[in-house]
């Protein structure tokens, strides 16, 4: 196939305008060498050219026709369907000027000049060995002319000055190579443009690639942004991480390596292309890479990872050269570090670790959005679990306490009535039993209405609401003592009916469980927290038994505390022996 036809439509029609546009300008000179040929025949033929005539010699018979041809090229050369042959149209011009040194009579060869600008379009026209056969020719037909015209019938015999052939030689010679030469420097400065041209052409396929390349790459961060911001489970997380990663910066091994919640301890979390028992491996950080990794914030990478001794750890990271670590935190907390290595030799780019490192961004934000997720899942089937707990325990205690005594005052109601018909006497007495009966219940209800709803705190503050509510228990065994600062902070409603519930829970399990004599309930301001301490004296418990027996009891007091704090940002700590008490202790940050 024919190199041209891979030219593209649009720069054919550039080239065939680039070469109409030559053809124009030699067509503009030619019109110029026919005005000076005009006026050197003149002179030459001491004739007139006008009118012309048969009778007229032969050198006006051939400038009439150069003249005739001059106009015709004018014409073809805006006629783009034609262009192809004007480009021998130097032929006739050559054949001309050597016409009229044939018919020139002249000794003073006025008419060689005008051979060189034919000759030097047909140079930039031809290539240099082409221009070079062009010379020859043209050399050869002008010596024989010249000679023709100095020794034909009625021109005398071979002139006998040895000047006169040299000077014809030189002249010859110039015809032969000045063309040459031409060409050969056309064709060097052709091949400078082609190569300027094909380099150019490189570049721009170069700058497309590498743009490709860059939208490739943006549309791959985008999808596996996309991906993971609609994905809720934490392994589909990081299984989408490292598949996207090996689009961004293709790797021999990746890893995922997350905290197990003990100090310095990683374990494999999702993997590609490590062995079966690097996938259940578990290890302890130090002074290594990965150490390194988890006290850095910005991503590292090893040219050697060879010498490392905790990558070492992976036999399936023996065979690899390089690596790059991305470590997975979040401000002050540390998730664990993602692991990328290469068999070959080269480090990762800057390019390719800043790619990892925003992907491990998106990583870490899903992470993030998965956890968060996860916990209002379980707060909120904690939240039922409490709910349906307070409900079962609103019934328990409405039935053991304004239930049996509404009974028992009904029963007293119909006993008294049967004894205003037997024994009247025994009335009175009844009436005051049935009295005290209501007042004890009528107590009950309101205690429970004031845990449900204590309206003093909208008015009167949690140090004073709690004063009331602890006098509904003036008469239990147990002393409940409230020390309690002067609270002058303004807290949020929400926060003192949260923070009166945590001490309420705590202060009701204490009456329940610990069989304490003395509970002791202080509030401390501090100037920029709020401290509640609830200890009693009781016989304390075993905290870490307790938690890990959440699953298979049916109440959850110390993680109701705990969650309640930490809504309101703040903490809540237990501490318990058995036999040596119980101290719970809660910080909320003043806003």
């Amino acid at each position: 196939m024919d190199a041209a036809e891979h030219i593209p439509f649009s720069s054919k029609i550039s080239l065939q305008r680039q070469m109409l546009g030559g053809d124009r300008f030699y067509n503009l000179s030619r019109w110029g060498v026919t005005a000076l040929l005009i006026g050197i025949v003149r002179l030459i033929s001491g004739e007139p050219l006008w009118p012309p005539s048969a009778a007229q010699s032969p050198m006006i018979v051939v400038m009439w026709g150069y003249v005739l041809f001059t106009a015709l090229m004018t014409i073809l050369v805006f006629i783009p369907s034609v262009a192809s042959l004007l480009r021998f149209s130097f032929a006739l011009d050559i054949l001309t000027l050597l016409l009229l040194t044939l018919f020139n009579p002249d000794p003073r060869e006025v008419l060689y000049p005008l051979f060189l600008l034919p000759l030097v379009n047909a140079a930039f026209r031809l290539n240099s060995s082409a221009s070079l056969l062009t010379g020859l020719i043209t050399a050869f037909a002008y010596i024989g002319a010249y000679l023709i015209a100095r020794i034909g019938p009625g021109n005398g015999s071979i002139p006998g000055d040895p000047l006169g052939y040299v000077g014809l030689a030189l002249r010859a010679l110039a015809l032969v190579f000045i063309p040459w030469i031409t060409g050969g420097l056309a064709e060097r400065w052709s091949a400078s443009n082609r190569l300027s041209v094909a380099l150019a052409e490189e570049k721009a396929a170069q700058a497309l690639r590498e743009a490709n390349a860059y939208r490739d790459q943006t549309r791959a961060l985008y999808e596996a942004a996309y991906t993971l911001a609609t994905t809720n489970d934490y392994q589909n997380v990081l299984e989408v991480a490292l598949d996207e990663s090996q689009k961004l910066a293709p790797y021999t091994c990746g890893i995922v390596l997350l905290s197990t919640g003990q100090p310095n301890q990683l374990f494999v979390a999702a993997s590609r292309g490590l062995d079966a028992d690097d996938r259940e491996r578990s290890i302890t950080v130090a002074g290594g890479a990965l150490g390194q990794a988890l006290r850095e914030s910005n991503p590292l990478t090893f040219d050697d990872i060879q010498h490392d001794p905790e990558l070492m750890l992976f036999t399936s990271l023996q065979r690899c050269h390089t690596a790059c670590l991305i470590p997975l935190r979040f401000g002050l907390n540390i998730y664990g570090t993602m692991v990328f290595a290469r068999e070959r030799d080269g480090a990762f780019t800057d390019e390719e670790v800043e790619k990892l490192a925003a992907l491990a961004s998106y990583a870490l934000v899903a992470l993030q959005n998965a956890q968060l997720i996860y916990d209002l899942q379980q707060e909120r089937t904690k939240l039922l679990s409490k709910e349906e707990e307070v409900r079962h325990q609103l019934a328990r205690d409405l039935h053991d306490g304004p239930a049996q005594a509404l009974a028992a005052i009904t029963m007293n109601v119909e006993f008294i009535k049967r004894l205003l018909d037997r024994d009247p006497q025994r009335v009175l007495p009844e009436l005051d039993k049935l009295g005290q009966l209501a007042k004890r219940t009528t107590h009950e209800v309101r205690t429970m209405l004031f845990e449900l709803r204590p309206l003093a705190l909208e008015t009167q503050g949690l140090d004073v609401t709690l004063q009331q509510y602890f006098e509904r228990f003036r008469d239990n065994p147990t002393k409940i003592i409230l020390e309690a600062d002067k609270i002058d902070a303004h807290l949020d409603t929400k926060v003192e009916g949260t923070l009166f519930n945590i001490i309420q829970e705590a202060v009701n399990n204490a009456l329940k469980h610990a069989k304490a004599q003395h509970i002791r309930v202080r509030l401390i301001q501090t100037p920029t927290t709020l401290e509640t301490i609830i200890e009693d004296d009781g016989r304390g418990f075993d905290v870490e038994k307790v938690r890990a027996s959440y699953d298979q009891r049916g109440s959850f007091g110390l993680l109701n505390i705990e969650e309640r704090a930490s809504l309101m940002g703040g903490v809540a700590e237990v501490t318990s022996t058995p036999g040596k008490g119980t101290r719970w202790k809660v910080i909320v940050p003043l806003r």
